[in-house]
């Protein structure tokens, strides 16, 4: 095999590890938040573990900066190999040029969605305890800052991708 060959076979395989490390982020991000949830909204006797509420829209939010970074990688790949003068073959190139014409819209808004759900939940249970608490709503301020700067951040890469992509196309 010739170095083209072999960095081909490379950029392939990172793409691969990249999209099992992003769904096994997204799966984290599932049983984290879930756990969370679930022990937060439970008391056993006198203990009732309410303040772990305050943490799941945190780990939503890190999961979520991690899943966007292997979401980017991907596609800065992908974009690699579908450039004309890449030395992928013509079928990876068309390929390339495919996904990037019909990329599932709703992946975009999947994560943060459930994000933001699980902060509304947080928010609506810890309600009755900390309506009148001045912490409960810094809270609430900082992680609607979080999901702004997550949001914009998203927008950023997808930005950067579609710059990248528009100048391999042409």
């Amino acid at each position: 095999m010739t170095n083209v060959e072999d960095f081909m076979g490379d950029l392939r395989t990172e793409i691969r590890e990249t999209q099992e490390r992003r769904a096994a982020y997204i799966r984290q991000k599932f049983t984290y938040v879930i756990g969370l949830l679930g022990i937060g909204n439970i008391s056993i006797g006198n203990f009732q573990p309410l303040p772990l509420l305050y943490l799941a829209p945190l780990i939503a939010f890190a999961f979520d900066l991690y899943i966007l970074g292997e979401d980017f990688g991907i596609k800065r790949a992908g974009g690699f190999l579908g450039r004309e003068s890449s030395n992928a073959s013509n079928e990876v190139k068309e390929w390339e040029k495919r996904c990037r014409e019909n990329r599932d819209q709703f992946s975009k808004i999947a994560c943060p969605f459930l994000s933001v759900l699980v902060l509304i939940v947080s928010i609506v249970v810890l309600w009755p305890q900390d309506k009148n608490n001045i912490l409960y709503w810094f809270w609430i301020a900082t992680n609607i800052l979080i999901l702004i700067g997550i949001w914009a951040y998203s927008y950023i890469l997808n930005k950067k991708v579609q710059k990248f992509e528009a100048k391999n196309s042409s």
